[in-house]
């Protein structure tokens, strides 16, 4: 069943390509049966298992990784159906989505050096020939770009793990667990990671690539691409091995990066600018609560995960909502629209809550066990630092729902009118930040932690 999951991805690019007519519809009915796959297997093949010579793992971490993106994924075909006019493009998006989403399986089920690479970078690839969807100069070149900085940062990942086989005659992670590395290995690894995750000063691509349609722009922010450097630091760095020394200065580069993305947030225009600047902001707060090597820490992690994965897809959707009815990414010309779309103005502003932190949404639980876990590590700045990137988080994003939805700047019709679908995937992650929170709530029977 797991050789299934992870192939099933490819097969239906595959049969998109082939059914050309029909591709949205193999896309998302493919993407529903993993997803009931991932929730109905059982615990017990939560375990290693080898195809052709590669070892594959099956554990929590993976099926919180895989269980995410896949969901989230199924929305973001559910919301093409509206977005999509060209069935050209619909069949293109279809395609290299579907293998977007296969590479990001293929990463969190790897127990293989080799193979997380591999993944990594067709995830990479796919990132390049989606964020140039309509082929124009401009659109290339920022896709270039962000192939250019992904694939370098990869390359000396990749100069590491060599390293690694070198000393251990072995790229299995489950037999080099507990390795003690050096720093410099460490920053070796860290640097493909943050090139994929989009840390300062190698963020600069994923703003960029805001030119690319939104269901592109949700599944790299949302979904799969950002999120699996969030993953490679995890399964490398807290589940596999140890590092000698001090890494401070990658906790700190970290919380630099979500600081400033969340200043520059704060005084740009382009709606889907914001929230690119916001997930690199976000990204910042999880790789610094990572590098923290606490469990509180990672439990808050693997929570904010969660609650940003869906929290960000729902507002990047609403982005493209808003681009087609009323034309414009500029957010000082749109129009506050919450009595026409009293569902999306839920959508967003549950999603809106849930990245900002606000309980009993989702978000909340993953900020607060990272903001106290430095505090019980007695890194004071860390956490003071911490808390002024969530009040960051809150003043651009209230911004934005002001134009949206509240202010009226001047009489408007709506210049497209496929939105019932792209409101409805919205309204449901919405839904689930604000009831996965309650649902913590109640298995901690009222506690915060």
């Amino acid at each position: 069943m797991l050789i299934l999951i992870i192939i099933l991805p490819f097969i239906g690019a595959l049969l998109s390509k082939l059914i050309k007519r029909f591709s949205l519809h193999i896309a998302t009915s493919i993407t529903f049966i993993i997803f009931i796959l991932l929730l109905f297997l059982p615990d017990i093949f939560k375990t290693n298992f080898e195809i052709l010579g590669i070892t594959f793992l099956w554990d929590d971490l993976s099926f919180i990784f895989a269980t995410t993106s896949t969901f989230i994924g199924l929305l973001i075909f559910l919301y093409s159906f509206g977005y999509f006019n060209d069935e050209k493009k619909r069949v293109f998006f279809s395609f290299w989505a579907q293998i977007f989403l296969g590479s990001m399986l293929g990463v969190v089920f790897s127990d293989n050096l080799i193979s997380i690479y591999f993944f990594w970078e067709i995830a990479g690839l796919c990132s390049y020939r989606l964020i140039g969807t309509y082929r124009e100069k401009e659109h290339l070149i920022k896709s270039e770009k962000a192939f250019l900085i992904t694939v370098t940062g990869a390359g000396i990942m990749f100069l590491a793990f060599a390293y690694l086989y070198s000393i251990t005659g072995t790229f299995s992670l489950s037999e080099m667990k507990g390795l003690s590395i050096s720093p410099i290995i460490f920053s070796s690894i860290f640097l493909g990671v943050i090139t994929k995750s989009a840390t300062f000063p190698l963020h600069t691509w994923l703003p960029d690539a805001s030119v690319a349609p939104t269901p592109v722009t949700a599944f790299l922010h949302a979904a799969v691409l950002v999120k699996i450097g969030i993953y490679g630091l995890l399964r490398l760095f807290w589940k596999t091995f140890y590092i000698e020394g001090n890494i401070i200065w990658a906790i700190y580069l970290a919380i630099f990066s979500s600081l400033i993305a969340g200043f520059v947030a704060l005084v740009e225009k382009d709606f889907k600018k914001i929230l690119a600047y916001s997930t690199v902001s976000q990204l910042g707060f999880l790789i610094s609560g990572i590098l923290l090597l606490n469990d509180k820490a990672i439990k808050g992690v693997l929570i904010f995960y969660v609650a940003h994965a869906l929290g960000k897809g729902g507002l990047f959707l609403t982005a493209g909502i808003m681009e087609k009815i009323l034309g414009t990414k500029d957010i000082s010309k749109m129009n506050g629209i919450i009595k026409k779309l009293p569902i999306l103005t839920f959508g967003y502003f549950f999603s809106m809550l849930s990245v900002i932190g606000i309980p009993p949404f989702l978000g909340f639980f993953g900020k607060i066990n990272i903001i106290i876990s430095a505090l019980e590590k007695e890194y004071l700045l860390i956490s003071f630092l911490l808390i002024i990137s969530s009040i960051l988080t809150l003043l651009y994003l209230w911004r934005t729902f002001k134009f949206l939805f509240i202010v009226e700047n001047v009489n408007f019709e709506f210049k497209y009118k496929r939105i019932e679908v792209m409101n409805f995937s919205v309204f449901l992650i919405g839904f689930f930040s604000f009831l996965l929170g309650i649902i913590y709530l109640i298995i901690h029977k009222g506690g915060f932690l």
